[in-house]
């Protein structure tokens, strides 16, 4: 199905109020619900601030919301889903449109798999009604129908799943314009470049990990430094938090990106109040959800700097250039220190995965910590 016609059958049955986190398998369809002047689109910084969004949505106009959201956000979404929501609480509709990342048979990411195992068993659990998407835009729309009926008598969340067969792919740009000419990836060399042989550096999921990976392929050095995050999305600084607590003595550098930031921002709160010295938290702000088509996030309306000082971090720096970064990377001032890194949000077509299963980090990981 095209992504317009998907677009339009919402607004047929009166969906025109969307919120959610990006995927890729839906970025087309962002893409045309952005464009579409019958839809009012809310970019929500994680799922369960999604549900919370709809759930007012429909308590302020009595119409019901849909929102977008890949399967392993499900996660995020599970405490408003069955403490506000829900049927025997408050009972309030949402559509909720999900696309099926490891879904059987389906080969993707590690972090996509556990949650492609289970999706219908929990929303079985959750008591969440579903079915799945068609292709064929004449079945999709009695699927439709069929859910705002349900939504309507029942209210209580209804769930559509989506696998990759479902939505036509049309090469869509959705980039964010950029003035910028820093890479995320110029950046990760440089850090690796001023990193010493006994630093703990944490990165995020997504291109982030993909790329240090990298970098540190092409140098021929150890992976065994490097915490490469896949999924949980938003939690590496609260991870290198904890790592800070257990190794005091050596530095921490956590590579966040702002979608991921925006996702969790009271993990900053959590790092200035506890005030761990050897914490370096770096923020690469490209302004975009890259990995899953490049869409637009809410970080240029965001202060980061400003932020990390009213949380106490101990410094926060805005930072353009590869110079600047050097000059912050190597002093010895303490922390927690944040850096705000801005820069475009391009990454190599060619870019790879990691070439070790995410336990295998873990354990190399590990054994690097234990040695340092």
């Amino acid at each position: 199905m095209k992504p317009s016609e998907f677009s339009d059958l919402l607004i047929k049955h009166g969906f025109n109020f969307i919120t959610g986190v990006p995927d890729s398998l839906f970025k087309e369809v962002i893409c045309h619900i952005d464009e579409h002047e019958a839809f009012q689109h809310i970019t929500s910084s994680n799922e369960g601030e999604a549900c919370a969004i709809a759930a007012g949505y429909h308590l302020g106009t009595k119409k019901i919301a849909a929102i977008y959201l890949q399967n392993s956000g499900l996660g995020n979404g599970i405490n408003p889903l069955t403490s506000l929501l829900d049927q025997f609480i408050y009972s309030i509709p949402a559509l909720l449109l999900i696309t099926w990342r490891g879904s059987p048979g389906k080969k993707d990411e590690p972090q996509h798999q556990r949650m492609g195992m289970i999706l219908p068993d929990l929303l079985n659990l959750l008591d969440i009604p579903y079915t799945m998407a068609s292709s064929d835009s004449m079945l999709m729309d009695k699927i439709i129908d069929n859910a705002k009926r349900h939504l309507e008598e029942y209210n209580c969340p209804y769930a559509i799943l989506f696998d990759d067969s479902v939505i036509q792919s049309e090469n869509s740009n959705s980039m964010v314009a950029s003035a910028h000419t820093l890479s995320r990836e110029d950046v990760l060399k440089k850090i690796v470049e001023y990193s010493s042989p006994k630093d703990i550096i944490i990165s995020t999921t997504g291109k982030t990990s993909r790329e240090l990976y990298e970098i540190r392929k092409s140098l021929k050095q150890s992976h065994e430094q490097d915490f490469l995050m896949v999924g949980s999305m938003g939690c590496a600084a609260a991870l290198a938090f904890g790592v800070a607590l257990g190794k005091p003595n050596n530095r921490i550098i956590v590579i966040d990106g702002d979608g991921a930031c925006l996702m969790r921002l009271e993990t900053m709160a959590l790092i200035g109040h506890y005030k761990p010295a050897n914490l370096i938290h770096i923020i690469i702000d490209n302004n975009a959800y890259e990995s899953t088509g490049s869409q637009k996030t809410l970080s240029d309306t965001v202060n980061f700097v400003s932020m990390a000082k009213a949380c106490q971090y101990n410094h926060a720096a805005l930072i353009s250039t590869l110079e600047e970064l050097q000059s912050e990377l190597t002093q010895s001032n303490q922390g927690p220190k944040l850096f705000s890194v801005t820069t475009n949000n391009f990454s190599r077509p060619n870019l790879s995965r990691p070439g070790s299963t995410p336990i295998e980090n873990k354990h190399l990981f590990m054994d690097f910590l234990s040695r340092i």
